[in-house]
């Protein structure tokens, strides 16, 4: 699907603007509780920030393309978004990987959930940037693109 010439219907725009808007946020708390060493914020909690902030980008990214996310698992909607955007990259679907390592919600994977380390977090936030910058990026689009048919 090329980029350059998608456009979302309003409903869609105001989406992806809310749902970036509330990633940012999560986002923006992981990384502050990881700089501080006195964290209130324990690893569990931290994980929480990580995983909604990787789905809020992708649904942001979704809704970018004038479309609703059909799954919430960290992979399965890296593989719906690139089917939208062929560009991601690698190492955005290392970071989503990553993220799901924690958490099963199937019994046939024989766990529940784990609790991450400080090193698997600082390397989901590094991925986490890499997504943000490229969803903002996507985002920002819409307006250079309606200007552009005005």
């Amino acid at each position: 699907m090329a980029t350059e010439t998608f456009i979302p219907d309003e409903d869609m725009r105001k989406q992806a603007l809310s749902c970036l808007h509330y990633a940012n946020g999560f986002y923006s708390t992981l990384r502050s509780s990881l700089d501080n060493k006195n964290s209130r914020f324990d690893n569990d909690l931290q994980y929480n920030f990580a995983v909604i902030s990787i789905e809020k980008y992708f649904v942001a990214l979704l809704a970018r393309y004038d479309w609703n996310a059909s799954h919430h698992m960290p992979i399965a909607l890296f593989k719906e978004a690139l089917t939208f955007d062929p560009e991601l990259t690698d190492s955005m679907k290392q970071t989503a990987i990553l993220a799901g390592k924690f958490e099963a919600i199937c019994s046939l994977e024989g766990f529940g959930y784990r609790t991450p380390s400080t090193e698997n977090l600082e390397a989901m936030a590094t991925g986490i940037a890499e997504i943000k910058t490229w969803v903002e990026k996507r985002i920002s689009e819409i307006s250079v693109l309606n200007e552009n048919l005005d």
